[in-house]
């Protein structure tokens, strides 16, 4: 669907009601004709496009939708979605809009409970998986890149079918292999570590895989004995997601984007109307005028060769920070002036991974003025000083026998007083260093598999840890250097990859990479609820707001490309915070 001034008053913005804008209503009863609350209705053409729209709304408590002012339903279709629901009536899984008699457009579902296997999160599958450390490695390192079970893996595990356990296992080890070998493919264009410039043997060589022959190992005998091989019957399996927190003022936007991108991340900063993406595969930032999608321009990061953006965080003066994983350099960017300034004093290899945040989920600095990053390929802490633009190495523990980019030092976040630098280190564990003296003022080991990964800090320096291997996240107090709560999410396999504290609205937004929703967590209460995303694969990295709105966006972003859609996503939850 294209977005055009009539859907304006959908998005918030300023265009006036005409009299040719077309209203879609429905309801969606139970098969014993009770309304059903919170199922989700999507509208758009079927065929989506760079620059088209899908638009998503949510039944009221007496089953009711509205779309409101669109400009027209040509070509569009509706379809109606609930976790631990099929649609029974109509028959056909979209139904195209039209006109009625009466000259209004109304649409009315049926559904009942049950489970249609085409439409089921990949966590959903896992759910007969047996939990362990077997499953926890699983997630950690494959979920990494794309959905577990994905597609093309429910593909495989189907032809293994026949094969006895012993070889089902083996089949597995030769795909692990194979993925040593996709890891040099999902690169940006250009990349200089592709297969065209590193030998076979290097690519296959577990030592400088990020997934090493123990893991290897492990995970092929977990799948091998407990991927399912049938993906057509979902009876006995359970959408568990816990409450979900929709309601009719409820809205989801899809802007679609090209095919052929890998926006890993997005950035807003109220200095600018646009929404920025960090394209690793096409080695720019992407923009997007929400109010006029058809308006996405590319900025090619200005370095003479590959970067692969691939974090992107605003800061409170506006400005834009992009880390990438090639050219060891990290980019300032203006939004208003389209100005770069590049911080090139990275040591070779040293890959920028994080950005440090602080508790308004924005690039900070510390009690001496510098920036803190994560540098994923040296196992180390690093400070920036903006205004010379001079890089300080920190060293951080790494278990015996493991290698940096197996270790994988990730999250970053900055204490209230900026005198400590948190950090997650995916096969590791969680650190502090005391970023006056740069020692290591804090470590905790976790075992293997639990995954800490990104992370987020709130204004009583509180930290918000997400486990991604173990469906968990972590709460330590920082001032005191002490876990203060463990909290089971409600699916063990959403495998948590992010975590954005929000002041607004006290609570934790938890962006998951495996079961298409958005878990809330109460910070007073302790109660986690969930937001439904409207596509299937909807592989999420972080989360970020807008700050004019307290509206969540985020970027679906599977890897390799391909994987899964390409989109920007704004959520607005529906319960209107108060902006201060």
């Amino acid at each position: 669907m294209k977005i055009t001034p009539l859907l304006l008053l959908i998005t918030g913005g300023l265009a006036s009601y005409s009299s040719f804008a077309i209203n879609v209503t429905g309801t969606v009863t139970g098969s014993d004709g009770k309304p059903v609350e919170h199922v989700m209705i999507s509208v758009d053409n079927g065929d989506v496009q760079p620059g088209d729209v899908t638009l998503s709304v949510f039944t009221d408590a007496k089953g009711r939708y509205v779309f409101r002012d669109l400009e027209g339903i040509d070509d569009m279709a509706v379809r109606a979605t609930l976790g631990g629901y099929v649609t029974v009536q109509p028959e056909s899984r979209e139904v195209p809009l039209q006109v009625g008699v009466d000259g209004k457009v109304q649409q009315d579902f049926v559904v009942h409970e049950g489970m249609d296997a085409q439409t089921l999160p990949a966590s959903v599958w896992m759910g007969k998986m047996p939990a362990g450390a077997g499953r926890e490695l699983a997630l950690l390192q494959c979920a990494s890149c794309h959905q577990v079970p994905s597609m093309k893996m429910r593909s495989f595990a189907k032809n293994l079918a026949y094969l006895s356990e012993e070889d089902r296992i083996s089949s597995w080890e030769s795909m692990i292999q194979y993925m040593r070998i996709k890891v040099f493919e999902i690169g940006p264009d250009g990349s200089k570590v592709s297969p065209e410039f590193v030998d076979f043997e290097t690519m296959m060589n577990p030592d400088f895989s990020l997934f090493n022959l123990h893991d290897e190992e492990v995970i092929a005998e977990y799948f091998g004995k407990y991927m399912p091989v049938d993906f057509s019957n979902a009876e006995g399996y359970t959408y568990t997601q816990g409450p979900n927190l929709t309601n009719s003022e409820t809205r989801i936007h899809e802007y679609h984007l090209p095919k052929t991108s890998l926006i890993r991340e997005i950035a807003l900063t109220p200095a600018s109307p646009y929404v920025w993406g960090a394209d690793l595969q096409k080695n720019r930032l992407f923009r997007v005028d929400p109010n006029n999608p058809t308006d996405q321009v590319s900025y090619p990061v200005p370095v003479d060769g590959p970067t692969g953006p691939h974090t992107l965080n605003d800061d409170a003066e506006g400005f834009i920070w992009d880390a990438n994983i090639e050219g060891d350099v990290v980019h300032r960017f203006n939004p208003v002036t389209e100005e770069w300034k590049a911080y090139d004093q990275f040591g070779e290899g040293s890959v920028a991974h994080d950005i440090a945040l602080n508790s308004s989920f924005q690039v900070a600095k510390d009690i001496n003025g510098k920036l803190w990053f994560t540098l994923i390929g040296k196992n180390k802490l690093a400070s920036l000083d903006p205004e010379t633009g001079e890089v300080e190495e920190f060293d951080i523990p790494m278990t015996e026998g493991n290698k940096p980019f197996r270790a994988a030092v990730y999250g970053a976040a900055l204490r209230g007083d900026g005198k400590e630098v948190w950090f997650t280190q995916l096969t590791g564990g969680l650190g502090a260093i005391n970023t006056e003296t740069g020692e290591l003022s804090f470590w905790q080991d976790y075992p293997e598999g639990k995954g800490p990964r990104r992370i987020a800090i709130d204004d009583d320096d509180n930290l918000y840890v997400t486990l991604f291997g173990s469906g968990e996240m972590d709460i330590y107090d920082t001032q005191a250097h002490k876990l203060v709560k463990k909290v089971k999410l409600p699916d063990p396999n959403a495998a948590p990859y992010s975590a954005l504290w929000d002041r607004w609205r006290n609570v934790v937004w938890i962006g998951n990479s495996n079961a298409d929703v958005i878990y809330r967590y109460d910070v007073a209460t302790g109660d986690i609820g969930h937001i439904p995303l409207p596509s299937t694969h909807a592989y999420l990295r972080m989360i970020t707001f807008d700050r004019k709105t307290g509206n969540l966006w985020t970027a679906y972003s599977h890897m390799p490309i391909g994987s899964g859609p390409s989109s920007f996503v704004m959520i607005d939850p529906g319960d209107h915070p108060k902006i201060n």
